[in-house]
């Protein structure tokens, strides 16, 4: 990427020279050109041929044709000419810095998506890795309260739990979520068995919502469940 860099910002100077150039050529104009004083001829010299030699039929002497300007045709044409140089030199510039431009733009973007992409991979481990230690750090105390009392209870409570570890890994309970999709929120972010989550949520669900009788049978499903769940999590460590 450096090198064709470099290769712009050289045509870049080059074009900006050569603008300068015909700038200056401009200036000074084509006339001067065909009307300058010329290299001088010695006096004796000047003297001694004009003294020698005759007027030419059309009445015109050396000296004449050395001063005589150029039509205006050549020097309208010149000055035509030298303009348009100009312009195609300026436009090339102009164009040269524009697609210099867009290649630094483009790079500076590509960097800057690399970059997003990178910084979004590393949060995402992190959440990963807070979340396991929270729920790492709970995992004791969420299987006692699941294997005991009353099955019901248990897993209502064991479910309530994830919303505890989600507070310790740093991650707040927004104004419109519930405590359901707060726990269903992290354990998404720790990519754990969805369908372990999903089985031990409609445990939760049966057992706060549902008007039967919930037993050990829930209860033994609601602990394989939170088996599975704790086993992904590890596996993502």
């Amino acid at each position: 990427m450096r090198r064709p860099a470099v290769v712009a910002a050289l045509a870049v100077a080059g074009a900006c020279v050569l603008v300068v150039l015909v700038a200056w050529a401009a200036l000074v104009g084509p006339q001067d050109v065909f009307t300058g004083d010329g290299p001088q001829i010695s006096q004796e010299t000047t003297t001694t041929a004009t003294e020698d030699a005759p007027i030419d039929t059309a009445g015109t002497t050396r000296d004449d044709v050395e001063q005589a300007d150029p039509p205006t045709w050549v020097r309208v044409l010149l000055n035509v000419v030298g303009g348009a140089v100009q312009l195609a030199a300026l436009a090339g510039m102009v164009l040269v810095a524009v697609l210099v431009v867009r290649r630094l733009h483009t790079a500076f973007a590509r960097r800057g998506t690399r970059e997003e992409a990178a910084t979004g991979e590393f949060e995402a481990l992190d959440d990963r890795q807070r979340i396991a230690a929270a729920m790492a750090l709970d995992a004791d105390e969420q299987a006692r309260v699941l294997e005991g009392g009353e099955p019901r209870n248990a897993i209502v409570e064991c479910w309530h739990r994830f919303e505890l570890q989600a507070a310790r890994a740093g991650m707040a309970r927004r104004e419109w979520e519930t405590s359901s999709e707060l726990a269903l929120r992290m354990l998404d972010a720790a990519d754990v068995d969805r369908e372990a989550v999903t089985r031990l949520l409609e445990l939760y669900r049966e057992a706060r919502f549902s008007g039967h009788e919930v037993g050990e049978v829930e209860r033994r499903a609601a602990v394989d469940a939170l088996a599975r769940i704790r086993a992904s999590v590890g596996a993502v460590r």
